[in-house]
């Protein structure tokens, strides 16, 4: 029996309703825990979205917001995404229908010999219908207008092209978690690096008084050395003190340079022409504490490279659904039509014509490269899921680190606020005691050099604490929400 292509249209249309895409499953082998281990004491604000906002620093917000808006890696970021979401769009086309339309404009002169013999013209002369026959050469003119339309539509029936649209459209979604990865970074290196470079002044300033304070240390012993009450050995031992504060000094600009061109970069200003504005806020001295009420499962969904990771892994189950897909029937329509029209000449041709055509493939040999490819996809799913599930390990730890360092470093700064005080009171107590007699001045100077070294190890604990409280920031995955609409 055969069947008229057109009658073939209601049973296509009907398989198409059993069109999709198929589901591959693969979960995760992590079980979340309830809550962090070391999270019990913090008890700030759990919003995360802005942190920088909640250390009270205008010249840090500004950076911050600058850094999100006008970074490369971010704007390099964003290409990729435009250009994955356009691979995406571009896989969605796929599932439609193609149509095209075409046309011809064709001109005809020829000069043709009369290919037949005198003997055949002659006879054919006798006739009148046939005169035209007995010249040398015939002549051919005219002129022609030609057109058509096609179209061609494989009806996605078990699902392959959808499984490629998902895959793209997954790996969009992977694009667009680069991106926010990329603002978290920025957000927590610039401030990773303001805070060293304020640690620098605060250095730099205690160095400052460190060195003069040598200095009369200096001078101080070089009397009594005149005075022959010191030896040589103390001399030295002054001045090679009062040549290494100095040099560290010097080192203390430099870094704090340092720090003020990596920041130049993160903002996208030119390092030679930026200068890192003053603040009035003592952003060491009064850190935030460190934000509660977080759980693990909150930190999977806020999290850009869990949610990157998550992701890729559906991209990879679409890619193996598509793979498995190869081995099922594969269904097309075409549809062609094409018209002539003649413009001019004795004998112009017109006419239409169409065909419609619906085919079916099926694969019989292939050698094993089907096979070969699902598993090829399989093991690629397999690899996402174990990324994914290292990523989450690695994310767990990272938190509960953090957490745990910050504690530790919010004891540690209290003991040392607490030294550098009584470190103070005790210079203090011991200038008093030289007026009255009591000390020599270079007790004085002594216990004033061992306030100084208090402060600067305050200083070193209160960055640890401030790198720290930014990387559990990170670690939590807030910052990326920092620009507007997104």
């Amino acid at each position: 029996m055969n069947l008229h292509p057109y009658r073939l249209l209601p049973l296509v249309l009907a398989l198409l309703a059993a069109c999709q895409n198929t589901v591959i499953s693969r979960p995760s082998g992590v079980a979340l825990p309830a809550a962090f281990d070391h999270a019990q004491s913090a008890r700030n604000s759990a919003d995360i979205a802005q942190w920088w906002r909640q250390w009270r620093d205008p010249v840090l917000d500004a950076l911050i917001e600058r850094g999100l808006r006008q970074n490369y890696d971010i704007a390099i970021a964003h290409s990729r995404l435009e250009e994955a979401r356009a691979v995406a769009r571009l896989a969605q086309a796929d599932l439609g229908p193609k149509a095209g339309a075409s046309a011809t404009f064709m001109r005809m002169d020829a000069r043709i010999d009369n290919p037949l013999d005198d003997r055949a013209r002659d006879a054919l002369g006798r006739y009148p219908q046939a005169a035209a026959l007995n010249q040398d050469h015939f002549t051919l003119e005219g002129s022609s207008l030609s057109g058509g339309l096609n179209a061609a539509w494989e009806p996605d029936i078990f699902g392959q092209k959808r499984s490629d649209a998902d895959a793209a459209r997954y790996a969009a979604l992977g694009a667009q978690e680069q991106a926010y990865g990329a603002q978290l970074l920025v957000a927590g290196d610039i401030a990773t690096h303001y805070l060293q470079a304020r640690a620098a002044q605060s250095r730099q300033r205690a160095a400052e008084r460190s060195i003069a304070v040598l200095k009369r240390l200096t001078d101080y012993v070089q009397s009594r050395f005149q005075a022959g009450h010191l030896s040589a050995y103390e001399v030295e031992q002054a001045r090679a003190q009062l040549s290494a504060a100095q040099a560290r000094e010097s080192t203390l600009t430099a870094e704090y340079a340092a720090h003020v061109r990596a920041i130049a970069v993160l903002t996208g200003h030119v390092p030679q022409v930026f200068h890192l504005a003053e603040s009035h806020s003592d952003l060491l001295d009064k850190l935030p504490e460190a934000p509660g009420g977080h759980t693990p499962q909150g930190m999977v969904e806020r999290r850009p490279d869990i949610r990157a990771a998550a992701a890729q892994v559906q991209a990879y189950a679409a890619k193996l659904a598509s793979a498995r897909a190869d081995l099922l029937p594969r269904f097309s329509i075409s549809f062609l039509g094409q018209g002539m029209i003649g413009i001019d000449g004795e004998r112009s041709l017109s006419g239409w014509s169409s065909l419609l055509s619906v085919g079916l493939q099926v694969p019989l040999l292939t050698n094993g490269r089907i096979q070969a490819n699902i598993d090829a996809a399989d093991a690629r799913l397999k690899t996402a899921l174990l990324q994914y599930d290292r990523a989450l390990l690695q994310a767990l730890a990272e938190v509960d680190t953090a957490y745990h360092n910050q504690n530790a470093l919010v004891q540690q700064n209290a003991l040392l606020v607490q030294a550098h005080r009584q470190t103070d009171k005790q210079a203090a107590d011991a200038e008093k005691l030289f007026r009255y007699g009591g000390k020599t001045l270079d007790n004085v100077l002594t216990a004033r050099l061992h306030e100084i070294q208090a402060q600067e190890n305050l200083i070193a604990a209160q960055l640890a604490r401030a790198q720290t409280l930014v990387g559990l920031y990170k670690a939590l995955g807030g910052g990326w929400q920092g620009v507007a609409g997104e």
